[in-house]
């Protein structure tokens, strides 16, 4: 056996686990999931079945969260739970964290998420939603069902992003967002108003200078 997986954990007989996986305490792993090499499952993450996921991932590791004392930052306690429902598709070298105490970071049925995300501690994620590569879910934000994130995004903490929304590629987002919007930029605004500016500067410099 070439993967350890601690005696208090509970995994279905039909877990597909790749070599060099860890599989902590008070950990739960439903039927038919697929787990890559080298992936990390610390304690207090349940995970549904039929989810797939990629090398190299780390479920359930700290929130980063500090408080400060003097001249030195102390960790806070991360005691809570990640929750990955079912049908859940999480890409190689993710990192999903652990919740604050008597919280839960949630990854909701049939949320696929592509390589490289970060998903914070207590970041609520709906159902059937797209999160594209390198983009990152600050702590304790909430993301609607079926929203769609595209590449290299921010999500500030503490906001949320209204269900059937997408959000454009390299946007970073520092205020909720309503349901079945389209946003984009830096700071991320309605999609259609950042066209307009965009050809508006594209007139007044033209070009050359705008590209």
């Amino acid at each position: 056996m070439n993967y350890w997986i601690d005696p208090r954990a509970r995994v279905a007989d039909s877990v597909d686990i790749g070599p060099f996986v860890y599989i902590g305490p008070e950990t739960e792993i439903g039927p038919e999931t697929v787990i890559g090499a080298n992936v990390c499952i610390y304690q207090r993450v349940k995970i549904g079945a039929r989810v797939r996921i990629g090398p190299g991932a780390v479920l359930g590791w700290e929130g980063f969260g500090y408080e400060r004392d003097g001249d030195v930052y102390r960790r806070l306690e991360h005691s809570g739970w990640v929750i990955v429902e079912d049908d859940v598709e999480i890409g190689p070298n993710v990192t999903i964290a652990r919740a604050k105490p008597g919280r839960e970071t949630r990854i909701g049925q049939g949320t696929k998420i592509d390589a490289l995300v970060h998903i914070g501690h207590n970041v609520k994620i709906g159902r059937n939603c797209i999160i594209v590569a390198q983009t990152g879910v600050a702590g304790s934000a909430i993301i609607g069902d079926r929203v769609i994130i595209a590449g290299q995004t921010g999500i500030k903490d503490h906001i949320e992003i209204g269900a059937g929304s997408i959000i454009y590629a390299k946007s970073a987002v520092f205020r909720s967002v309503p349901p079945d919007s389209r946003y984009w930029g830096i700071p991320a605004r309605p999609y259609e108003q950042m066209c307009r500016f965009w050809a508006r500067l594209w007139q007044i410099f033209g070009r050359d200078r705008v590209e």
